[in-house]
């Protein structure tokens, strides 16, 4: 007889149920979310390039205004100006005034004065002081509806209008009454400062004993938008 404890020839085998094992689920270190890059503005980046160009002239020459810039105001300050006037800035204007915030005045002994970009004489406001003349608040008279001043000299302004992505200044001069404002020249932003820039580098001398700009007539006669630095 076959003892009982020798399997029979032939039986099957008891099979094990194989062991199913799951891969580990990769763990990624909890990190904050990535940052969104920030907007790419060209037309805001020349602007600033502009504005670099500018500084590094008025550095050079030792014009005052190298030294009597006022810090540029935020973005917050132009959302409100754009809410009290119902109308957009243009990008390139919201640059320059991201960047410069108008001049202090300069004060010597004969006199108070405030420091000008160069050629023309033209005093760049504070974005406060742009608002107060647009709105007839301020000295002189009240821009034309639309337009926000950016330069001023005397009783004319370079005033940019508003309601549109695209910069346009154009320069308004007191009319003979008084009580308007003439156009005399319309043009890109960014050609006003590229032509203030290329001036200041080819055509324009900054005077220190006289605190103020003699140009050179036959250099500025060579320089595209030459009507632009009258």
């Amino acid at each position: 007889m076959t003892s009982s404890n020798t399997p029979l020839t032939g039986s099957p085998r008891a099979e094990v149920p194989a062991r199913v094992v799951r891969p580990a689920r990769a763990t990624t270190p909890t990190s904050a979310p990535a940052r969104r890059p920030l907007a790419v503005d060209p037309e805001a980046d020349r602007v600033v390039g502009l504005v670099q160009r500018l500084r590094a002239h008025w550095t050079r020459s030792g014009a005052d205004i190298a030294t009597r810039l006022r810090p540029g105001v935020e973005d917050a300050q132009l959302d409100a100006v754009e809410r009290q006037t119902g109308l957009l800035i243009p990008r390139a204007v919201r640059a320059w005034w991201r960047a410069v915030d108008g001049v202090d005045p300069v004060r010597t002994t004969f006199r108070t004065s405030a420091p000008t970009v160069g050629p023309g004489g033209w005093v760049p406001l504070r974005l406060e002081d742009a608002v107060a003349r647009a709105t007839g608040q301020g000295p002189g008279l009240a821009a034309p509806p639309a337009l926000l001043p950016v330069f001023a000299r005397d009783e004319e302004l370079i005033a940019v209008r508003l309601g549109s992505s695209r910069a346009v200044v154009e320069q308004l001069v007191l009319a003979d009454d008084g009580e308007s404002y003439q156009h005399a020249w319309r043009t890109g932003f960014e050609d006003l400062l590229s032509t203030w820039a290329d001036s200041l580098l080819a055509a324009v001398i900054w005077l220190p004993d006289a605190h103020d700009w003699v140009t050179d007539p036959f250099a500025l006669q060579a320089l595209p938008h030459a009507e632009l630095l009258d």
